[in-house]
């Protein structure tokens, strides 16, 4: 993990596989129809974001906070579709904002290659847990 001058945090890349077992798991879990397409469906990706190195820095990024990270929203951008199977290098970046209070977590999918196949944002609101709210001033 990287932290650039920007206050920003990089994490990565990241070895990321489009592992068979998981995107069907995924597709059954979240109502997917299965499908003879080998193609990743558009929010899989979501899955990676639960990596140790991600979730760590998340932690980091909230330390000493008494605060909960909320999804608030998420987008996906594709360049071209992600293939189950196939192997994928991902990089994170996040950074947080003051108005509103949130974490945007930003991430980018390529091929070993390079070829970039994906551009996706989550932002996670930062919310006070209800003991910290009502001890704010």
């Amino acid at each position: 993990m990287t932290e650039p001058e920007s206050g920003e945090r990089r994490i990565g890349p990241l070895r990321v596989v489009a592992d068979e077992e998981r995107v069907l798991r995924y597709r059954r879990e979240t109502g997917f129809p299965d499908t003879l397409e080998k193609i990743v469906p558009a929010a899989f990706p979501a899955v990676w974001l639960t990596a140790e190195e991600i979730e760590a820095a998340i932690r980091d990024c909230l330390a000493g906070a008494d605060v909960v990270p909320v999804h608030e929203s998420q987008s996906f951008h594709y360049f071209a579709p992600l293939r189950v199977g196939e192997s994928y290098e991902l990089t994170v970046s996040l950074r947080r904002e003051a108005e509103p209070p949130r974490l945007a977590v930003n991430a980018s999918v390529a091929t070993l290659g390079g070829e970039t196949r994906l551009h996706a944002e989550t932002l996670l609101r930062i919310v006070p847990r209800p003991a910290a709210a009502e001890n704010a001033p």
